[in-house]
């Protein structure tokens, strides 16, 4: 699925290299050498699959707001690094993920498609995110005004595990860029827009994923399992 819908945003006519890499359980993800993980007033583990399958997965449990000091929202994340991407390249993210019964649907941040080495703080990037249950797109770390966020997707059901894919064409203002968001198949999210660091071309891009519970603003704690994880990565022929 991810790599079709990268391949399907693609620009014709241009050479191009593709990188894919599929983890089936937490057990095969957690053997990537490089793979990081994020705490604050959090915890990540390795666990049993909850609705059953013998599968191994992740458990992020990230702790209320406030709890890590003040206004530090609480974080528990994966951090998967990669070689940087930049102006015309493309990255497919593909994850199964589920939220427990009873776990905020709320102001969970659930990925990060961001840049560690671009020279800026704060690592700028794309944040995705759950409100009152729909999935949307906070770009205010890219100075973006506004969320790209439709109000009559349909909202992450709790309790099962769900697919969501998000496929970028990546670029500047004024570049063909696109952002897409699928759950369980169906297109919540598709956008265009700057969605790299207000850069020059040469300092612009996005060299890893933050996935789990990246922030939580909630009064109480979130949790978010992760069972697969695909990432799929698209060169354009310079």
């Amino acid at each position: 699925m991810a790599v079709a819908m990268l391949l399907a945003a693609g620009v014709p006519g241009r050479a191009q290299v593709l990188e894919h890499e599929r983890f089936s359980d937490a057990r095969t993800l957690s053997q990537r050498p490089d793979l990081g993980v994020q705490r604050q007033a959090g915890e990540v583990r390795r666990v049993p699959d909850p609705l059953g399958g013998g599968r191994e997965v992740h458990r992020f449990a990230a702790g209320p707001k406030g709890r890590a000091g003040k206004d530090r929202v609480g974080k528990a994340a994966l951090i998967v690094p990669f070689a940087t991407l930049r102006p015309g390249d493309h990255l497919a993210v593909r994850a199964e993920v589920m939220i427990p019964e009873g776990a905020p649907r709320n102001s969970v941040h659930l990925m990060d498609i961001e840049c560690k080495h671009c020279g800026q703080r704060g690592n700028p990037g794309l944040r995705l995110y759950l409100r009152d249950g729909r999935l949307r797109i906070d770009r205010k770390k890219i100075g973006g005004r506004h969320a790209w966020a439709y109000d009559r997707t349909p909202r992450l059901a709790p309790g099962r595990w769900v697919e969501i894919v998000w496929s970028l064409r990546l670029g500047l203002e004024g570049d063909p860029t696109l952002s897409i968001v699928t759950l369980d198949g169906r297109t919540v999210l598709r956008n265009r827009g700057r969605n790299l660091p207000d850069l020059p071309p040469d300092r612009a891009g996005v060299d890893r994923l933050q996935i789990g519970v990246t922030a939580n603003s909630n009064p109480g704690e979130a949790v978010v399992y992760l069972r697969g994880l695909e990432l799929t990565r698209q060169r354009a022929d310079r």
